[in-house]
């Protein structure tokens, strides 16, 4: 008995072990599986049970994830007649000959000296073939196409980057749909499988994984273009399918909105969303017949477009923004993408951007492998009437901006309320000053944390975003790179500030800057989910933009709140009670004098917490009487009591001077073994940081970063002001320094120049200001003042020598009047 009971004991057992150990082989069969398919969990089981003999429908039903926007009502009604997605004037099109319309167009790339391509080259490329049909009419190209159209293999869309094919099955398929030779087999045959590509976006979709400003965003654009080729006559099922992918796009139209521009990065947006949202909007304007949001779509289009524009600096290349990538140079992506928008919007100013790529780079400004879609998307017949253009037989011409100094402002704020992205410039010519500054909130993990942060370019970058793009975990990106110690903005730096949002951030580093909330991964839902988590939850808030003002050729006024975007007493991420109470940036450009002020008001928690005011640059800024603190003075950290600094990038010179603090230290680091230097416990009363240049890159798209300017208060306060004022030149560097205001009455900061007065006040519902300029030489009559931070709508009585006259303060609280020069020495203001 005690035998049997033994050989139960180890029969048990054994069971037992090869029981757990066929789970274990199980589940890591399962997880290798997902791996090597590259699928979500739901999209494996799924995909399982569809290839599966028996016929287990509920069990796939119950496998997949909640089906979103499944109340979703289709806005409008989806046309009859193809093409929906481009060219719906080919729908009058019999099939018969080449289409009036592409031989008006080839006949006209020709004319204006367009770069044309003829996609009627050997190829099985469905979108290829496409091209070719409606360029040729050829029947031999039809039947090719249509073959290829059937044989064409879906790719399963997944979370890791790779999206799928099927929109480019139903671009190809929209092409050639009108055409009587698709039989009605081979026409049930190609939708069945658009339908099935359309049923995999969206399983994709409705599985949490995917995140809204990354991948999400594709694939629901993707998603749509699927959809807006089938035909749902009748069939209720493949009529919410529609209705379902339409939901889903909408949602990334209200999405975008908020941002105007993407928060990836430009390189994201060009080489992974820019074409298919594009296509995507222009098959909602021209496959819809009574759609209430063709308007909010085209409106939408146009702004992302104007982006591009705004975004390009006087030296031809993008701005970067977030993780970055090699075609912020504007080759092979930008102009099919400009192209489309033109097309769509039928406005000339993306003619004529269009027309400035092809002269910055020739052929190369298509892809050779995307050529096919340039008589898709490039419409020659819409002309930018300013732009001059060159003679087809005089080659190449010089690429400018310049014609639109006539036709855009030189001021725009794109994702007002969201993105928070302001471009400024002097003008559009070649030699102009261009700035950018962001104060937005957090939308995705290729974003970064850098509200508050300004760039200035002058003939060269002086002013630079210093962040490169290179391990996406390495030292670099997660301790340097994505963070406000980067950026031209503010730190405040707490001992010991708890920094390690995940698992990939092994060692803390309080860097000072920014709450650091979605560095590696991110999984927004929605435009809803990013709304309920932007002020608790995940809070994704960061700066807020209180006033936007500018005159054309006269001023460009920004007042922003960074206060949210730092450790404060609402949101600490470490639990402490914040470091912050109020972090505010304004900045003011000055056109008639080509001047930049920047002015912050900082509140911290603890007097002992160290402000700085940081701005990167190329180059060794220079100085007078800097003393090492450590290193040596072309390798190392500086430290000066002077209030001014040179920067030099030739041909740009930039002028920097510290108003306030009046007390300050400059610092300088940088060097080889400082460039990335941060002070990993947040206390640079002993300089023992780190340089964090493991997995940093050194590719020419990043404005390579050797050196930043740190102004400190040189002594500890709860409450600092910085008020510093940025002076670009060409070849030579500024003489005319600002010089500081003396201010009684209300509590303010000012400037004057020679042509200029600028104060900065608190906001008081009434008060008294007594302003006493210097005997500051200027030989203009008439000078500018300037008051921001005035109480709306105000009127506020000015006196000078010269008298006594009532202005009224604008809705975004400035106060401008122009005063005699010799009457400017004494101002009185009050309201």
């Amino acid at each position: 008995m005690l035998k049997v009971n033994a050989i139960q004991r180890i029969v048990t057992g054994y069971l037992v072990i090869v029981g757990i150990l066929a789970h274990v082989a199980v589940i890591a069969a399962f997880v290798v599986s997902l791996k090597y398919f590259q699928l979500t969990p739901s999209q494996f089981l799924v995909k399982a049970i569809e290839k599966s003999p028996v016929d287990v429908t509920w069990l796939a039903e119950a496998a997949a994830p909640k089906a979103r926007f499944s109340d979703h009502v289709l806005d409008g009604q989806v046309r009859a007649a193809y093409p929906r997605i481009v060219l719906p004037e080919l729908s009058k099109w019999t099939g018969q000959g080449q289409p009036a319309l592409m031989a008006n167009r080839i006949a006209l790339y020709q004319k204006q000296g367009i770069q044309d391509f003829n996609p009627c080259i050997p190829s099985q490329n469905v979108l290829v073939l496409a091209a070719c049909w409606v360029s040729s009419g050829d029947k031999q190209i039809a039947s090719q196409l249509i073959a290829a159209l059937k044989d064409f293999q879906l790719q399963t869309p997944n979370v890791n980057g790779d999206y799928g094919n099927g929109w480019q099955l139903a671009l190809a398929y929209d092409l050639i749909a009108n055409y009587p030779g698709v039989s009605p087999d081979d026409r049930a045959l190609i939708e069945s499988k658009i339908e099935s590509g359309l049923v995999d976006y969206l399983h994709l979709l409705d599985d949490p994984s995917p995140s809204l400003w990354h991948g999400r965003a594709s694939l629901a654009a993707m998603g749509w273009l699927t959809a807006i080729t089938l035909n749902g006559d009748g069939d209720q099922r493949v009529q919410k399918l529609v209705a379902r992918a339409q939901g889903h796009f909408l949602d990334l139209i209200r999405a975008l909105e908020i941002t105007e521009a993407w928060p990836e990065g430009y390189n994201y947006w060009i080489q992974n969303r820019g074409l298919v949202i594009s296509l995507a909007a222009s098959a909602y304007i021209n496959g819809l017949t009574n759609a209430q949001h063709k308007a909010r779509v085209l409106k939408l289009l146009r702004r992302v477009g104007l982006w591009h524009i705004y975004a390009t600096r006087p030296d031809n290349r993008i701005e970067n923004l977030g993780d970055e990538g090699s075609r912020v140079d504007l080759k092979d992506e930008t102009q099919r993408v400009i192209d489309l928008i033109a097309q769509t919007t039928r406005d000339p100013v993306f003619a004529g951007f269009s027309r400035y790529l092809q002269q910055l780079h020739g052929a190369e400004s298509y892809y050779a492998h995307y050529r096919w879609g340039i008589r898709l998307f490039n419409d020659p017949t819409l002309i930018n009437p300013v732009l001059t253009l060159p003679d087809p037989a005089s080659g190449k011409a010089a690429a400018s901006l310049d014609f639109l100094n006539a036709q855009l402002p030189r001021t725009d704020l794109f994702g007002r309320g969201g993105m928070n992205q302001v471009y400024m410039r002097s003008d559009w010519s070649p030699s102009a000053t261009f700035m950018s500054f962001r104060a937005g909130h957090t939308f995705t993990h290729h974003g970064h944390y850098d509200a508050g942060h300004f760039t200035l370019f002058k003939g060269a970058p002086l002013a630079i975003n210093s962040s490169t793009y290179g391990d996406y975990t390495g030292a670099n990106r997660l301790n340097y790179s994505i963070r406000t110690v980067a950026k031209n903005s503010l730190l405040i730096l707490r001992p010991g500030e708890k920094v390690q949002p995940n698992r990939f951030f092994q060692d803390n580093v309080a860097d000072g800057g920014q709450r650091i909330i979605l560095p590696t991964g991110s999984a927004i839902q929605n435009v809803s989910d990013w709304i309920s988590n932007l002020d608790s939850g995940n809070h994704y808030s960061g700066g807020k933009i209180n006033h936007f003002d500018t005159v054309e050729g006269r001023y460009a006024y920004v007042a922003s709140d960074l206060t949210g975007a730092y450790n404060t007493p609402d949101r600490d991420e470490g639990g402490r009670g914040g470091k912050v109470r109020k972090v505010e940036r304004n900045l003011l450009y000055l056109n008639n004098e080509d001047r930049l002020v920047v002015y912050d008001r900082i509140e911290s928690t603890d007097p002992s917490y160290t402000k700085k005011w940081l701005l990167h640059t190329v180059n060794q800024p220079r100085v007078s009487q800097a003393r090492v603190l450590k290193g040596q003075s072309a390798n190392g950290i500086s430290e000066t009591s002077d209030s001014i600094v040179f920067v030099s990038n030739d041909p740009g010179q930039l002028r920097i001077d510290r108003i306030f603090p009046e007390d300050a230290k400059i610092r300088l680091v940088g060097g080889p073994d400082y460039q990335f230097y941060v002070e990993s416990d947040g206390d640079d009363s002993v300089l023992n940081g780190e340089n964090f240049s493991s997995g940093a890159s050194t590719h020419p798209w990043f404005d390579i970063g050797m050196w930043r300017i740190e102004i400190q208060p040189g002594a500890p306060r709860i409450h600092d002001e910085f008020l510093v004022v940025l002076s670009p030149g060409l070849n030579q560097l500024r003489q005319d320094a600002p010089q500081s205001l003396a201010i009684t009455g209300v509590k303010a900061k000012g400037i004057e120049t020679g042509k200029n007065i600028v104060v900065f006040t608190e906001t008081l519902a009434h008060g008294e200001m007594q302003i006493k300029s210097s005997e500051l030489h200027s030989t203009q009559v008439m000078r500018k003042l300037y008051v921001l931070g005035m109480p709306v709508g105000m009127h506020v009585q000015v006196t000078t020598s010269g008298g006594s006259k009532t202005f009224a303060v604008n809705a975004s609280g400035v106060l401008t009047a122009t005063l005699q020069t010799d009457d400017a020495r004494q101002i009185a203001l009050k309201w």
